[in-house]
C-alpha cells in the first residue's frame, strides 16, 4: 500500500525542488531533471545512512540532520547550475515545502477519517 505512494512523494519532492529553485532565483529544472535530482538525493542519503550506521556514528544532531542536509546541498550543487550557498538555500526551502506538503496531507487524512467516523 505504501509503495504506491512513492511516485507521489517523488513527484511532490520534484515539484518542491522546482519551486524552491524559483524562490531562490535559480532557473528551475525541467520536471524530469528534478525527478532525477530527487532520486539522486534519495540514493545519496540512503548510502549516507548506511555508512553512518555501519560506523556506529549515527547518533546526535549532526549525523541525523546536518550531514544529510549537507549531502542534499552537495547533490543539488552538482546537479543544477548553482553555487553551494544557493544550493543550501534551495535545500532549506525544499525542506520547508516538503514539510508543508506532509502536514497538509496528514491533516487531510485525519479530516477524512474523522468524517467517516461521524457517519
Amino acid at each position: 500500500m505504501l509503495a504506491a505512494l512513492v511516485p507521489l512523494g517523488v513527484a511532490a519532492a520534484a515539484w518542491a525542488l522546482q519551486m524552491s529553485c524559483g524562490f531562490c532565483s535559480v532557473e528551475p529544472p525541467e520536471f524530469w531533471h528534478a525527478v532525477t535530482t530527487v532520486v539522486m538525493i534519495a540514493v545519496a542519503n540512503c548510502v549516507l545512512r548506511l555508512v553512518l550506521q555501519m560506523t556506529d556514528s549515527a547518533y546526535g544532531m549532526g549525523p541525523q540532520y546536518l550531514i544529510p542536509a549537507l549531502a542534499t546541498s552537495a547533490v543539488i550543487a552538482l546537479a543544477l547550475p548553482t553555487t553551494p550557498f544557493s544550493a543550501a538555500t534551495i535545500t532549506i526551502v525544499q525542506i520547508v515545502l516538503c514539510v508543508l506538503i506532509y502536514f497538509s496531507l496528514a491533516w487531510l487524512q485525519e479530516l477524512i477519517v474523522t468524517s467517516f467516523m461521524m457517519l
